[in-house]
């Protein structure tokens, strides 16, 4: 009765396991923390700076981060915070 329930207990496992990687969007984050490519979280602020300055920024910070190409898992949009500051903050996952 045990090994029976271990038995199906491993197949259940081994199945999500396999549906969850194998699945076709590019969004399963399982897949990727088990590629060596783990999503990073890139956060910038500019003091006084223009949406496009900003973006620019984030778009150097990620590439640093990266040292090659990245793709944009989910961006945020432009936070303004005390003292003039804008803020982006978005997370990325390298190629």
């Amino acid at each position: 009765m045990i090994t029976k329930m271990l038995k199906l207990g491993t197949i259940v496992a081994i199945g999500f396991l396999f549906s969850s990687c194998s699945s076709s969007d590019g969004s399963n984050s399982l897949m990727r923390m088990f590629s060596g490519n783990p999503e990073r979280t890139i956060t910038v602020a500019i003091k006084d700076g223009t949406a496009k300055q900003l973006k620019n920024s984030w778009d150097k910070k990620a590439l640093s981060a990266c040292g090659s190409a990245y793709t944009v898992v989910n961006l945020g949009s432009t936070v303004s915070t005390a003292g003039g500051h804008n803020s982006l903050s978005g997370t990325i996952s390298c190629n």
